[in-house]
């Protein structure tokens, strides 16, 4: 009798070896390194509840306002928005997702401070979208630094000062929206290829003596 049994388990044992072991790279998907980077982020905020899903435990490419690159996992967007947990100035941490194609930081009411320099390490980003917040100074012309950036809402903001001229110099931009904020000046001349929402209705062409203040403004391309 010894030796059956003992032939079934050596068997049992053998097909037990040649199952398949999960992958850790399939389980979890995400870049460890972007991970770390998530977990900054969320610390700088606060440990807010709205981001109670970022649990190190867990695979960040599932985390809410987190979206990973179908091949490359890594972080491709961040979309944080709807929250008035969200306070402070936007964290340097955000500036060091190399990947991230889609940045949007919307209805945040307590995010303040200035829209920060670092933006412009974002070389893959295609659209920004920083509105509705309490983010205030002027608009960086360091985002002239963005050659892939296609999208920039800016709107509902209380920014200041006047619009960067070097914006217009983004051959992939198609639209920048400035809406409700607190700019002045003019409507700077490098953008005489633009169509200008003046009134979000009625389009117009730039004047060099055309100011404006606060008012609904949008910047269409017709390159």
């Amino acid at each position: 009798m010894e030796a059956p049994l003992l032939s079934i388990l050596s068997f049992s044992f053998l097909l037990f070896l040649s199952l398949p072991v999960p992958s850790l790279s399939l389980s979890h998907r995400c870049n460890p390194t972007d991970k770390k980077v998530l977990l900054k982020i969320k610390q700088a905020f606060g440990n807010p509840y709205h981001l109670a899903s970022w649990n190190p435990k867990d695979d960040c490419c599932d985390w809410y306002c987190v979206e990973c690159h179908p091949t490359s996992n890594r972080i491709n967007a961040l979309t944080i928005f709807s929250s008035g947990e969200i306070s402070g100035p936007i964290p340097p941490s955000v500036g060091d997702l190399p990947y991230l194609e889609n940045l949007v930081f919307r209805k945040l009411p307590n995010l303040t401070g200035r829209i920060p320099a670092f933006i412009a390490k974002l070389s893959h980003l295609k659209s920004l979208t920083l509105s509705w917040t309490n983010l205030s100074g002027p608009v960086p012309s360091s985002l002239s630094q963005l050659k892939n950036l296609t999208f920039v809402d800016l709107s509902y903001n209380q920014l200041t000062g006047s619009i960067p001229p070097s914006l217009s110099e983004l051959r992939k931009l198609d639209s920048i929206l400035l809406d409700r904020n607190k700019l002045t000046g003019t409507i700077p001349d490098s953008f005489g290829l633009w169509v200008i929402y003046h009134s979000c209705s009625v389009p117009r062409r730039p004047y060099k003596s055309w100011t404006f203040r606060g008012t609904c403004l949008h910047l269409i391309s017709r390159r």
